[in-house]
C-alpha cells in the first residue's frame, strides 16, 4: 500500500504555485516589417497589433538602394516582410531572399481589381509558377504637369515637349533609364526597357533636339516645384506622378495633369515574404490586412498613388500604364545621358 504524504503534497502545490507566478509571460508574436512612408501607418499598425495580439517592428526605407543593402546584408533574415517594386523583385528573387506566398492565405486578393486579381498577368511577380508577391500600389512616374495659364488646350501627348514655342519652359527629369524609356514611347518603339543600337542613336538625337527646350532638370519633387514657382515653366515631365502633382497643388501651382496617349511609365509595389521570415502566417495577415478595402481607399487618399483594391480618382482604368522593368543596360543609358547633357 502507497501511503501519501498531505505534508509533502502541500509543499509541492506551493512550489508548483510559486514557479507558476514566476514564471514569464508568453511573449508576443513580432512581425518585422521593411516598407515605403505610405504603407504601414501608426493607425494601421495598431489596428492589426489588436486584431492578430502580435508586436509589429516597421523600418521605413528611402530608396530601391537601401532595400537591396539590407536584405544582402543580413541574408534576408532581419526581416519578415518587406515593400519592392515589381520591377526590382526579380534580382531578389535571383540572390534567393524571397518566400513564395500561399494565396489562400490571403482571401482579399481574389477581389482586387481586374487588373490585379490574376497574378499570373502581373509582369514580374512569379517565378516557376508560384507567386513571390502581391501588389498593393502603383503609380504613373511618366505623366506630363502643365499650366494652365500658359498651355492650352489640354495635352495629349508627351510629344509636345518638344513643341517650340515651349523653348526655355519645360522642367526635365534627370535620369538616363527613365529618359530613354518614356522617348522610346514617344517614338513608338514597341520595347522601351530593350533597345537595340539604331534605337538607341535615334533616342540620342531626339534628347538632344529636346534640350533646346529644356529649362533645366530637376532630381526631386521639393526641387522640381521650387524650380517651378520661380522661373516661367509651363511643362514638367512628371516623374513622381500624382504625388508630385499634390505637392506643386498644396504650393499653389494652377496646374493639370495627364496620363500621354502613348503611354506613361509606372511603377508597381509590392508584399513580398523574406527567405529569412519567422512569421510566415503572421506576415500574410499583414498582407490580407492591408488589402482590405477601407486600408486599400485610405492609402490612396493618404499618399495620391493608386490602390489594387479599389476604383478611386487616383487612378482611371483607361489609363495607358507601363510597368516599368529592369532595362537592357543601365550604365550605357547612364552614359549616354550624361552625353547628353553636355551636348551643346
Amino acid at each position: 500500500m502507497i501511503r501519501i504524504n498531505n505534508r509533502f503534497l502541500s509543499v509541492l502545490g506551493a512550489a508548483a504555485v510559486s514557479a507558476l507566478l514566476a514564471a514569464p509571460p508568453a511573449q508576443a508574436k513580432e512581425l518585422r516589417i521593411m516598407s515605403w512612408q505610405g504603407y504601414a501607418d501608426d493607425d494601421w499598425v495598431k489596428e492589426f497589433e489588436e486584431k492578430t495580439g502580435a508586436d509589429v517592428e516597421v523600418v521605413f526605407i528611402a530608396s530601391d538602394d537601401e532595400i537591396w543593402a539590407k536584405m544582402m546584408g543580413s541574408e534576408g533574415k532581419d526581416f519578415d516582410i518587406f515593400a519592392v517594386n515589381s520591377a526590382q523583385l526579380q534580382r531578389y528573387i535571383d540572390a534567393g531572399l524571397t518566400t513564395p506566398i500561399d494565396l489562400a492565405a490571403i482571401p482579399n486578393q481574389q477581389a482586387t481589381l481586374p487588373r490585379f486579381s490574376n497574378l499570373t498577368k502581373v509582369q514580374g511577380i512569379t517565378r516557376d509558377g508560384k507567386v513571390h508577391a502581391i501588389p498593393f500600389a502603383f503609380d504613373a512616374s511618366g505623366g506630363l504637369i502643365y499650366d494652365k495659364d500658359k498651355v492650352q488646350p489640354t495635352p495629349t501627348s508627351m510629344s509636345i515637349l518638344w513643341d517650340p514655342k515651349y523653348q526655355g519652359k519645360v522642367l526635365a527629369y534627370d535620369n538616363g533609364e527613365y529618359n530613354f524609356s518614356f522617348t522610346a514611347l514617344v517614338m513608338g518603339f514597341p520595347d522601351p526597357f530593350n533597345l537595340s543600337p539604331e534605337q538607341y542613336e535615334q533616342i540620342k538625337a531626339k534628347l538632344i533636339a529636346l534640350k533646346s527646350n529644356v529649362l533645366t532638370f530637376y532630381t526631386n519633387m521639393d526641387d522640381g516645384t521650387q524650380i517651378y514657382q520661380n522661373n516661367d515653366v509651363a511643362l514638367i515631365w512628371a516623374n513622381f506622378g500624382r504625388l508630385q502633382v499634390k505637392a506643386m497643388e498644396a504650393a499653389g501651382a494652377n496646374i493639370g495633369y495627364i496620363i500621354p496617349s502613348e503611354g506613361a511609365l509606372a511603377w508597381l509595389d509590392t508584399w513580398a515574404l523574406t527567405s529569412g521570415v519567422k512569421e510566415k502566417e503572421l506576415a500574410e495577415q499583414w498582407i490580407n490586412f492591408l488589402l482590405d478595402k477601407k486600408i486599400s481607399a485610405q492609402m490612396s487618399e493618404r499618399t495620391g498613388y493608386g490602390n489594387t483594391v479599389t476604383e478611386t480618382d487616383v487612378a482611371n482604368p483607361d489609363d495607358k500604364l507601363i510597368y516599368v522593368e529592369p532595362v537592357e543596360n543601365p550604365t550605357l543609358r547612364s552614359d549616354l545621358w550624361n552625353e547628353i547633357k553636355a551636348a551643346p
